[in-house]
């Protein structure tokens, strides 16, 4: 199972909220689909690892490269691929719009994971099933999303 943030803008105890949820849920990594907004939350999820993607509000680029590489987490700069549950996924913090439509014609994944929008996404075109989990900070609502690729499962997590 995968935890799935996006736009913590540098709030860490939201980051610490969430991955108490994750750990409870036996979620076994975690995604970050961009707006990290600091190194301090990369803190609260080195107790799973994960990997991370740059937003348009991570001016510390290689500052958070960095410190996340010391925590074991991996960043994949604007965009990464990954496989996992047998699914083939790409993660991008989702403010180019061309890029991510070019992404979701090409059907080339079984999952696109992006972040930028401050509501959640949750939809299927063709193959490819795009979901953005909602943002940390800045929106409505604080969300966070568990993900079980292999059957599909998805559980929209409402944090105060």
């Amino acid at each position: 199972m995968l935890g799935v943030v996006a736009n913590t803008d540098g709030r860490a105890e939201i980051m610490s909220a969430a991955m108490e949820v994750f750990l409870a849920a036996g979620a076994e990594f975690v995604v970050h689909c961009g707006d990290v907004g600091g190194r301090h939350v990369l803190d609260p999820m080195a107790q799973l690892g994960g990997i991370f993607v740059w937003g348009e509000r991570d001016p510390d680029r290689m500052g958070l490269l960095r410190y996340a590489q010391s925590l074991g987490i991996s960043c994949f700069g604007l965009m990464g691929e990954f496989e996992y549950g047998g699914k083939k996924f790409i993660v991008l913090h989702g403010n180019d719009k061309k890029v991510l439509k070019k992404l979701i014609d090409e059907q080339q994944y079984d999952y696109i994971l992006v972040g930028h929008d401050l509501a959640t996404e949750d939809r299927t075109v063709g193959r490819t099933r795009v979901i953005n989990p909602g943002p940390l900070h800045g929106g409505q609502a604080r969300s966070a999303i568990l993900l079980d690729p292999e059957t599909g499962k998805l559980k929209l997590l409402a944090l105060s």
